[in-house]
């Protein structure tokens, strides 16, 4: 019994050395089921463990020489290794596209990341560190709601600062290529071998993001949430006890058509990390011997939204054009967590000022909002985590790294403010001014260097100069930059003081053709535009006192008129001064243009303009059916929105060549090539659908006298126009 009790003790040390001994909890359930190891009976378990030698010298004889019991115990480790397994994986995509689709339906957003490759290494008894790396190359996600300011909401910040034109550019150009095809995200995660404690261990975990740009709306943020929220009540829905989760729509389907109940997630995610708690002997805990996260920059941009147009609102729902009215008039709301399934934003719809009182406070309410949600390019700085023999649970550490992250968004709250188009962006101001001020010092130093070198005087010289010109850009084109920040502020808020939302419109219309175009680049093309403008301004001001009447009348009779006569006198005030202000705008954009032009190194504001990844998705006939995604329909659809078709169902279209049919759900229309090299925008034949009598398709005389053949559309009766 003595020596059973010794090769016992020895038995227990060696499997604590390979971290094969079971806790508490495993090594009662066990014993309870009759179960080894390695969920088998003992007698298998013993087998495979100890040697079939072994195992039998022990169930028949308990007098063994040391000699023997070092034999087995090589026995041991052979077939330990022997049923062990190494199982790699590793996977490339080339790319994965996720198109977010509301009720309506209508696209919101796409969601692109390519380059994913993710790779992992572990055996199966995990006797050794097992590895996890996931690496993201780009990301992009595109605004699809109309009349976005920004194309693009994210997308890597591939802005640096530009290189002069010397022998050193080569290297530097070299290197800012290189870091340009740097991943979007690198996560990195080392295991350690399991360990007794039932404690998931860490050696390594690592992640490297990259500096981003985010550029939004507070209309697309509020038709995002509205989709996220909607889904999240789907949920909640479907996990309801007596709810199927079938709605009506989808009783409506054919029969042929089977429906499956959308499985309960969140219910699976609770089930299986109770079953890993409980296993454990309670809340899962992580122990990190390094957990790194990297710093980043985050380039914010945020415009304010503009109202839909009846034919956008037509296609995108009454719901998507009320969010784009209320938050285009500033009706915000902010919601406590108090609310069940509300959004932290709201929106107040369908609000009208009906007194004079409310009039004014609904005006200068948009002037705030509008003032408070602009800014260009603010530059936000997060701070990395650093953590070291760190043991703690899932949502000790989530509670942490919001913390921190909360933290650090507190700390750029100065920076965010300071970068405010309503103050003229001092911010973006005082770094252009220090970096002038740096290439002023540095430069001389640099050429001086040089000339040392190469025993060659004139780098001196070409470095104080290349010091000076750029120290008197930066501070020209920031002083420029800053004022015309504040006089467009103060148009747009002029804008809204008029009442009249046809010419805000206009005006929105005018500045994002402006900004699609490239804007105003030198001084010139600024007067020119600033005269048009002020010319412009004050037209509209003497015209809207004849026509504001007009048209009051014509719509509320006697009340109207006298409202229209208000509003055209106020016009006649205020039009005029915007004019005069968006003629000081645009010259201020053609001195930054030219200042910035004759440096050779041109830096748009509007940078952040990328190209999408594809057109919009279109949606087919009067139920808007979705098919699976075609470039040629997706760009005939957005053709067809600069058309007369515009706010119809997209149905179809047929490319003749030079000509394009385009039919909607109750006319076609066929454009061609205007001949001035601006794509098809000549409208040649629109029919309705009800007017046609019958279709035949037959040879007919062509060019050369050569039959072809030909479509004849045959009308119910001849068209006044020929």
């Amino acid at each position: 019994a003595q020596r059973m009790t010794y090769e016992a003790a020895e038995r227990t040390a060696e499997l604590l050395k390979k971290r094969q001994l079971p806790n508490e909890l495993n090594a009662m359930r066990q014993a309870y089921f009759g179960k080894g190891l390695f969920d088998m009976p003992i007698e298998d378990a013993r087998e495979d463990m100890f040697g079939k030698s072994y195992a039998k010298a022990l169930g028949t004889s308990t007098n063994r020489d040391a000699n023997r019991l070092e034999g087995n115990s090589n026995t041991e480790h052979k077939n330990a290794a022997a049923f062990d397994k190494t199982y790699s994986f590793r996977s490339l995509f080339k790319g994965f596209t996720l198109s977010i689709v509301d009720q309506v339906p209508s696209e919101i957003a796409v969601i692109s990341l390519r380059n994913v490759v993710a790779s992992a290494k572990m055996n199966e008894q995990r006797t050794s560190d097992a590895i996890a790396v996931i690496s993201i190359g780009h990301m992009q996600i595109d605004n699809h709601c109309p009349q976005a300011p920004f194309a693009v909401a994210l997308y890597p910040d591939d802005a640096a600062p530009a290189f002069e034109a010397d022998n050193s550019t080569r290297n530097d150009d070299e290197n800012l290529h290189d870091e340009s095809r740097l991943p979007f995200l690198n996560v990195g995660l080392t295991f350690a071998p399991r360990h007794s404690s039932g404690i998931t261990c860490l050696r390594a975990v690592t992640v490297e993001p990259r500096d981003v740009a985010i550029a939004v709306d507070l209309a697309f943020i509020m038709r995002l949430q509205r989709f996220l929220l909607g889904i999240q009540h789907h949920f909640e829905r479907c996990s309801s006890p007596g709810v199927t989760g079938i709605t009506d729509s989808d009783q409506m389907r054919p029969v042929d058509q089977e429906v499956w109940d959308f499985p309960d997630l969140e219910k699976i995610f609770r089930s299986r990390s109770s079953t890993a708690a409980t296993a454990s002997g309670g809340s899962e805990k992580l122990y990190f011997e390094g957990l790194t996260i990297l710093p980043c920059n985050v380039r914010l941009s945020v415009a304010p939204s503009k109202a839909l147009t009846p034919a956008q609102a037509a296609l995108e729902g009454s719901e998507a054009a009320a969010i784009h009215a209320a938050v285009r008039k500033g009706d915000l709301l902010l919601q406590g967590d108090g609310e069940s399934g509300a959004g932290v934003l709201g929106v107040k719809v369908g609000s009208t000022n009906r007194t004079a009182v409310a009039v004014i406070r609904g005006v200068f309410k948009s002037i705030l909002v509008d003032a408070l949600l602009r800014c260009d390019g603010a530059s936000l700085k997060f701070s990395g985590v650093s953590l070291r023999n760190y043991i703690s649970t899932t949502p000790q550490l989530c509670t942490y790294l919001g913390a921190h992250y909360i933290e650090s968004l507190r700390n750029n709250v100065p920076a965010l403010l300071g970068s405010l188009s309503f103050f003229g962006n001092p911010v973006g101001l005082i770094r252009g001014l220090g970096d002038g001020v740096s290439d002023f010092v540095n430069e001389p130093v640099k050429g001086l260097k040089r000339s040392v070198e190469e025993l060659n005087p004139t780098f001196v010289v070409d470095g104080v100069a290349r010091g000076t010109g750029s120290l008197a850009r930066h501070t020209v084109g920031g002083i420029a930059d800053t004022a015309s920040l504040l006089t467009e502020t103060f148009s747009k808020n002029m804008a809204v003081l008029t009442l009249d939302r046809k010419y805000a419109h206009r005006r929105d219309k005018a500045a994002s053709l402006r900004n699609a175009e490239g804007g105003t680049t030198t001084f010139v093309d600024g007067i020119e535009s600033g005269v048009v403008k002020l010319l412009r301004g004050v037209v509209e001001g003497v015209s809207g006192v004849v026509r504001a009447p007009m048209r009051g009348a014509e719509r509320r009779g006697i009340e109207g008129f006298a409202k229209g006569i208000g509003k055209g006198l106020l016009g006649l005030l205020v039009k005029p001064v915007i004019g005069l202000s968006d003629a000081a705008t645009d010259v201020m954009i053609g001195v930054k243009g030219s200042v910035e032009g004759a440096g050779g190194a041109q830096i748009s504001t509007s940078a952040r303009q990328r190209d999408q990844l594809r057109p919009r998705r279109p949606f087919y006939g009067r139920d808007r059916a979705i098919r699976q995604y075609n470039l040629a329909d997706a760009t005939a659809a957005a053709l067809m929105m600069r058309t007369r078709l515009a706010g119809e169902q997209y149905l179809s279209h047929f490319d003749m060549g030079n000509r394009v049919a385009l039919m909607s759900v109750k006319q076609a229309l066929i454009i061609g090539d205007d001949g001035s090299g601006g794509g098809y925008s000549r409208e040649l034949l629109v029919v309705r659908f009800k007017q046609i009598a019958s279709v035949e398709v037959r040879r007919v005389p062509g060019s050369k006298d050569q039959l072809v053949w030909g479509v004849l559309i045959f009308l119910n009766r001849p068209r006044n126009n020929g």
